[in-house]
């Protein structure tokens, strides 16, 4: 390649950096949020003893089912380097962010070249990959991932994983087949330690192998066996680790049927927000039981087949259709539903990596529309994408606004759905934590009408004992005791984490040695014990 080629492409590569990290420079003036911030970096006492012990208890621990090590390794560093102030690890995220909107510049551009027609210029492939760069980083869709400290995995993976493509792409080259396979496969199963849904890497390496690369199917599995072996282990450990904490929904509870159609929807979710990003939420909120015969099931499935039919049919005059379908399915599948995990429906987070094949097609609409002979077509091309770009990136930091605190978080979920028992609780719980008791027991007195009776009443709890109300406390936990309901059988294990809070420390450690002698495989109880053993050492009880 020649060097002036070379340089460009890097400016380029900087540029898309640049504007990603400029786009999401107001998430660095945001607060901690009391969803999953408090449990996995803020109020975890592992991460305060950055070195050795932080990294075997990283490796073998699942806090919440989130087996992420590298994850609690960075957050490690941060608290260490930075302290535990929001905006060290607001950077944490933007800046892995940022990178891999570089990453996914070089990995377009070379993706754009292998499939682009003989005579495409230079600058128009180049144009293309930024592109698609941009719109991948740039996207609405991307808030939730870059603006939500607990959601660094999402950019700490998607930067390994993107590198891990960049590797396999290079090995294709002559003479690096060995290493960049070596290569791929550890950036890979780094990428999987960021974030187990991951493990769906060797599948996209096989959809990229019949295009752009043009490679026999027969051929291309083979070398990826070590590859499909790391990821059904990997994958094997993501689920224990979620049953364990008992976040994965039972196929009792939500059967083939109901996963199916729940899959099917997410597909045309995550494509219809990627086309109009609007009414984005924190929460979309799955009520079991789940009627798969529902009008929006129905229409999903029907909407992802015709797109299916359509891509194999016209799999031989546009594969990059089909190619991009199949990469979109094989991104999504741990997420979509098969292997629900949660009380979501669907997650905007979801589609950090899944929207890439989507913007590769953008990028190669532009190079596409920039082989026209006219001038002035070729410069309203670039002007259509310029604006659409300037579009996207208006509208995720106008997104990043719901996301700078908790009341507004849940104040803005609650808008999209005043039903959500989740927001419900989570607003009551951060007016609760600042003293508002009697707004946040009205919010949890509506979330009884959900299907979330006994979290509110849970909820409810944490708000008196937050007041230092503990008498009230009390008693609602011996009405909870009582309570036959099996969704409220956690209720003691809930008033340890509150006794915690509260700082009594030997009322909270008997009620989690009730719940691990109940159920030694109980993962939230060992994980709230360890975080019991270091509250003594940590900073102030954090607030939100």
């Amino acid at each position: 390649m020649p060097v002036g080629a070379r340089a460009r492409r890097a400016a380029l590569a900087a540029a898309a950096a640049a504007a990603t990290f400029l786009v999401f420079a107001p998430s660095l003036s945001h607060a901690w949020l009391n969803w999953d911030d408090d449990i996995l970096v803020l109020g975890n006492p592992a991460l305060r003893n950055f070195g050795p012990a932080l990294a075997r208890w990283a490796f073998t621990r699942a806090p919440a089912g989130a087996y992420q090590p590298l994850a609690f390794l960075v957050w490690g560093a941060v608290g260490a380097g930075a302290g535990f102030g929001p905006f060290a690890f607001h950077l944490a995220n933007v800046l892995p962010h940022a990178l891999a909107a570089a990453l996914a510049f070089f990995a377009a551009r070379r993706l754009l070249g292998l499939s682009a027609r003989p005579g495409a210029r230079d600058e128009a492939l180049d144009a293309g990959a930024l592109a698609a760069a941009l719109v991948f980083a740039v996207h609405p869709l991307r808030v939730e991932s870059v603006s939500w400290i607990a959601e660094l995995r999402d950019p700490l993976s998607g930067v390994l994983w993107l590198a891990a493509l960049l590797a396999y792409l290079r090995a294709r080259e002559p003479g690096r087949l060995s290493r960049g396979l070596w290569s791929a496969t550890a950036l890979f199963a780094a990428a999987c330690l960021a974030k187990g849904t991951a493990v769906t890497f060797p599948l996209v390496l096989l959809v990229v192998d019949v295009w752009p690369l043009r490679r026999r199917l027969r051929d291309a599995w083979r070398e990826k066996i070590p590859l499909f072996a790391l990821s059904a282990a990997l994958g094997a450990t993501q689920l224990w680790t979620q049953r364990g904490a008992r976040a994965s929904a039972t196929w009792a509870d939500h059967g083939l049927a109901a996963r199916l159609a729940q899959t099917a929807y997410a597909l045309a979710f995550y494509a219809r927000k990627t086309l109009w990003p609007s009414g984005l939420s924190p929460i979309y909120e799955l009520r079991p039981p789940l009627n798969p015969l529902e009008p929006r099931f129905l229409y999903s499935a029907a909407v992802v087949a015709a797109f299916a039919a359509w891509a194999w049919r016209g799999r031989r005059e546009r594969p990059w259709w089909a190619a991009a379908g199949a990469a979109y399915l094989a991104m999504l599948f741990p997420l979509a539903g098969m292997f629900q995990s949660g009380s979501q429906l669907v997650a905007d987070r979801y589609s950090y990596l899944a929207a890439l094949p989507w913007a590769l097609l953008a990028g190669a609409g532009l190079v596409a529309a920039l082989r026209a002979a006219s001038s002035t077509r070729r410069a309203a091309a670039r002007a259509v994408a310029a604006l659409l770009i300037a579009a996207l990136s208006a509208a995720c930091v106008a997104q990043q606004t719901y996301w700078r605190d908790s009341e507004v978080l849940w104040g803005r979920a609650l808008a999209l759905d005043p039903d959500s028992g989740t927001a419900l609780l989570g607003l009551g719980h951060a007016l609760a934590a600042r003293g508002d008791v009697a707004r946040a027991e009205k919010l949890f007195v509506r979330a009884e009408a959900t299907d979330s009776a006994c979290a509110s009443d849970l909820a409810r709890l944490l708000a008196l004992t937050r007041a230092g109300r503990g008498a009230e406390a009390e008693a609602l936990r011996l009405r909870d005791a009582l309570d036959p309901r099996p969704t409220c059988r956690h209720a003691a294990e809930d008033l340890a984490a509150a006794r915690a809070a509260l700082g009594e420390y030997a009322a909270a450690r008997e009620g989690f040695a009730a719940a691990l002698a109940a159920d030694p495989r109980d993962a939230a109880a060992r994980a709230n014990m360890d975080r019991l053993d270091g509250l003594e050492r940590t900073a102030p009880r954090p607030r939100f």
